[in-house]
């Protein structure tokens, strides 16, 4: 993803705002949620060395997403959200026997979002912030040509887990059913997850469908 991509897209949809009218939406808070789709890059050279064998990892994984946030105006809202990217094996399969590493990750996000009206209930939204990422990888399985990494110990956890500081953006469409309920389709872009060296990296995006509630 160039870097430029977040900030082109979040200056396109500022331009768009900056003309259109105001929504019939006030000002208040919201919630929303639902199942996303992740799909996971990985950094495969990050992983490859764990064990001897054939390598194969999954790449993608359906996970819960939840989001909230308050309108300050009617067409731009702080909003904040928490995403489990699902788990994904790295399996090394060695004859009849494997050895499986498991990776999880997640992020809390804060961004700025803004909302665009098109009429008849379907708006267009965007969002453009930081996301707070960690990724875990654990040796779940092990045939006896595994080398789990030497990571530090703490008093919460005993696997490799790294976490990344990550420019988060994301675009969408919304259909409100009524002045309450709604229903938003989102694509959101996480950056890279992980570490070389701990948890292994990967570049997370992320299709969800919510549910979506004003108060």
């Amino acid at each position: 993803m160039s870097s430029k991509t977040p900030i082109l897209a979040a200056a396109a949809l500022a331009a768009l705002l900056a003309a259109a009218p105001a929504a019939a939406q006030n000002s208040g808070w919201y919630i929303g949620g639902g199942p996303g789709f992740t799909q996971a890059d990985f950094e495969r050279g990050d992983f490859t060395s764990l064990a001897t064998g054939s390598y194969s990892a999954d790449d993608d994984a359906v996970a819960p997403r939840v989001f909230g946030g308050y309108r300050v105006a009617p067409n731009w809202a702080v909003e904040f959200g928490f995403t489990a990217f699902g788990r994904y094996k790295h399996r090394f399969q060695t004859g009849n026997t494997a050895a499986v590493y498991e990776y999880d990750a997640s992020a809390l996000t804060a961004a700025l979002a803004a909302h665009l009206p098109l009429g008849g209930g379907l708006s267009l939204n965007g969002r453009a912030g930081v996301a707070f990422t960690a990724a875990n990888l654990k040796l779940s399985t092990d045939n006896g040509t595994a080398t789990p990494r030497l990571c530090s110990d703490a008093w919460w956890y005993s696997d490799c887990t790294s976490t990344e500081t990550n420019l988060f953006w994301g675009v969408g469409m919304q259909f409100d059913i009524n002045p309450r309920w709604g229903i938003r389709l989102d694509y959101d872009d996480y950056g890279t997850v992980g570490d070389q060296f701990e948890s292994g990296r990967a570049d997370m995006e992320q299709v969800s469908i919510n549910v979506l509630f004003n108060f």
